[in-house]
């Protein structure tokens, strides 16, 4: 039975119309408080600025919290590349405390196109470097840590409580470094691979999983202050053979203590045991029963599963389906197709509310919106 689009019965659609500029939304959490907190990017068109939004979840709107450019100093006409995105970055603190990191590859005002490389250092265009910084959301002060990697974006930040600190890597070098909460006593491990990971996942011993550009499985290990380079990688075969730019896009700790992960290139499912001490990577098959391009945008569901985004064979990228992997037997099936409205939508970040309620990222949508799912 073919698959239905969308019901607005379970569905609403949320749009960024503040905002009708930027395209991406690449980070989203669920805040301590209940509420989801966005990053808000653009990646299209030059001399823009990232802005931090809260979804309320009570009142269903929108609130815009933070203007990057004005939170680091740094105005969208500065000249600069500008801190255009909050990318895999927002983490939540037990005491409600946001954190997250700005990022490049924003063009600078007047510009379509810039380079980190070529523009590194230069006295115009050069990105300055990325920030760290700290929402509270009871008072609505942003603080500003300042920057913590000069010309270097931040495009990943992870958040440690329990030992105070922050692990993120840096675009371009893709180096792996370490803070504490105020972006200080920096930390440097050295390079991750040829671009930087676009996963990572904390176990319950809070060692840190993430990837090279290969797909080879990385662990910083939190004992013995170091990474670990595992030498073990997802199932590649057929779709990237010699596995180069095949990252691991999303790995998520479920329910039952494993990690499970998808890869940037293949449409097979994976996951292993982080009790292990050298994880062997399990195989859990295709994402559909049909042959797809790729899977996105896993989420635990608290209620035993897992959702993601298929996209299959021949279809166009907005041609995703939603579809559903069952941790306790197995079993995975095609919920929906990603369209409402007779509008398609495709997604890498997701969070699950405490009631179950869904809220989806979109990214290549001008403006950007929240694909909101209440069971």
């Amino acid at each position: 039975m073919p698959l239905k689009p969308l019901s607005p019965r379970h569905w609403e659609v949320v749009v960024f119309e503040d905002h009708p500029l930027h395209d991406t939304i690449w980070t989203i959490t669920l805040g301590t408080d209940g509420h989801v907190y966005i990053g808000l990017c653009l990646e299209g068109k030059g001399g823009q600025v990232a802005h931090l939004y809260r979804y309320h979840t009570g009142e269903r709107r929108l609130q815009h919290l933070a203007d990057m450019g004005e939170v680091t100093g740094e105005p969208a006409d500065s000249g600069h590349a500008t801190q255009g995105k909050i990318h895999f970055s927002l983490c939540q603190a037990s005491n409600g405390l946001i954190y997250g990191a700005t990022h490049c590859t924003t063009p600078p005002v007047g510009h379509t196109i810039w380079s980190p490389l070529s523009m590194w250092g230069d006295p115009e265009m050069s990105f300055p470097g990325g920030h760290i910084f700290r929402h509270d959301p009871a008072t609505g002060e942003t603080v500003d840590f300042g920057v913590i990697t000069p010309h270097d974006g931040i495009p990943y930040l992870m958040l440690d409580e329990r030992r105070g600190c922050l692990y993120g890597a840096t675009y371009p070098k893709a180096h792996f470094f370490r803070t504490n909460l105020q972006g200080r006593d920096f930390k440097d491990y050295g390079r991750l691979g040829a671009q930087y990971p676009i996963s990572m996942v904390f176990d319950t011993a809070g060692n840190l999983y993430t990837s090279d550009t290969q797909a080879q499985l990385i662990k910083y290990d939190v004992a013995a202050d170091e990474l670990v380079f595992l030498g073990t990688r997802p199932y590649t075969h057929p779709w990237n053979t010699d596995s180069r730019y095949e990252w691991i896009t999303d790995m998520v700790l479920a329910e039952d203590g494993w990690i499970y992960g998808v890869t940037y290139s293949s449409d097979h499912l994976f996951r292993f045991d982080p009790r292990q001490e050298r994880p062997v990577i399990e195989d859990l098959g295709p994402g559909l029963d049909e042959p797809c391009s790729m899977l996105r945008c896993l989420v635990p569901d608290r209620r035993g599963g897992l959702y993601y985004l298929a996209t299959p064979t021949g279809r166009q990228r907005n041609g995703s389906v939603l579809a559903r992997h069952d941790l306790a037997t197995g079993a995975r099936e095609g919920l929906s197709v990603m369209e409402f409205k007779q509008q398609q939508y495709f997604t890498w970040r997701g969070v699950c509310g405490l009631d179950g309620t869904m809220v989806f990222a979109t990214i290549g949508r001008i403006p950007c919106c929240l694909l909101i799912y209440r069971p």
